[in-house]
């Protein structure tokens, strides 16, 4: 079969539609959602009383409740971040001159740890050390999306403390990789190669964009909806009562070693997370500890590191980020 250039436009006008009748449907079964609940007063603690719980079967009400929902959060937390991002495109390329500065810039950008390698090539020349450092290891670990699905999965809590910690874990990171650059005398020692795995999308298209990142997600959704579904079912709280998460700094070193191998992206690990902080009792530092160790120095976080810096630059910077998400949790878990 040959397919003319008509055809591909007819096909792309196709799933341009479809894309935004899932989307626009998505925004109108939130929007009434969100109403509802706040009118009627309905939380997790009452569900009972919603409407949709009296005419549909149980197990419909909590696949609605805790894979649909978590679909539609999910959608629409990408779509938002998509549209940030295309606008920023518009803007002039930005090169930050202070870490604080490359941290904003960073988290308004949805690109993941594979994706910043050729945002930054470009101002390797242009910023000091420090400031390239903290706009690496901003980037995967914040942007709009994960913000928001941060507040609307664990609350707004951990996404204020997911927010600085990695504030945190960016700019000191930077300060002491530039340090030790400084005295061991290290220089960029790395080849750029284009990165063989994307978490972005090619079409410009946000609403086709906004399904190629949720598909990629896909999955982690469904981890995360279908472990919560059967946790409503079982109610494990009376058989983890005898697991116990809470045991710091253990916890925390675990979930830091259990994180490196791990690739996320675009906010999976707030998914991961879902079912763990809300039927156990993990505590958020040995959680944040996960969050952080599995989106800025994953296994292709590594990879990418040593082919734009060099070994022994990408060495002191996994020993830093290390050393600082330890300090992180061992401060968090006093706090939290």
């Amino acid at each position: 079969m040959i397919i003319t250039a008509t055809n591909k436009e007819y096909w792309q006008a196709k799933k341009e539609i479809i894309a935004k009748v899932i989307i626009f449907t998505a925004i109108g079964l939130m929007v009434a959602d969100t109403i509802y609940k706040n009118i009627s007063g309905i939380t997790y603690a009452n569900q009972d009383q919603c409407v949709l719980y009296s005419f549909l079967p149980k197990w419909a009400f909590f696949i609605y409740e805790n894979v649909v929902e978590l679909f539609l959060i999910v959608l629409l937390g990408i779509f938002g971040g998509v549209l940030i991002e295309q606008h920023l495109k518009k803007v002039k390329r930005f090169f930050p001159k202070n870490q604080a500065l490359a941290f904003i810039y960073a988290s308004l950008l949805p690109i993941c740890s594979c994706g910043v390698i050729p945002v930054v090539e470009s101002m390797k020349s242009r910023v000091n050390l420090k400031t390239l450092v903290t706009f690496i290891i901003a980037a995967p670990l914040l942007n709009p999306y994960i913000i928001f699905m941060s507040i609307t999965i664990l609350g707004v809590k951990y996404a204020i403390y997911r927010i600085l910690a990695s504030f945190i874990l960016a700019t000191v990171t930077g300060i002491l990789v530039e340090f030790s650059a400084k005295i061991f005398k290290l220089e960029f020692a790395g080849v750029y190669e284009n990165c063989n795995t994307s978490c972005g999308a090619a079409n410009n298209s946000p609403f086709q964009k906004t399904l190629a990142y949720f598909k990629k997600l896909l999955p982690y959704v469904l981890i995360a909806g279908g472990l919560t579904l059967l946790f409503e079912y079982i109610h494990p709280q009376k058989y983890l009562e005898t697991l116990s998460f809470n045991k710091e700094p253990i916890s925390t070193i675990v979930m830091m070693v259990v994180g490196i191998p791990i690739y996320v992206c675009n906010g999976a690990d707030v998914l991961f997370l879902k079912p763990l902080l809300q039927f156990t009792d993990l505590s958020i530092s040995a959680a944040m500890a996960f969050s952080l160790t599995s989106s800025a120095i994953c296994i292709s976080s590594i990879v990418m590191l040593i082919k734009f810096f060099g070994k022994k630059l990408t060495f002191f910077v996994i020993l830093s980020i290390i050393a600082v998400i330890s300090l992180i949790g061992i401060g968090m878990s006093f706090v939290w």
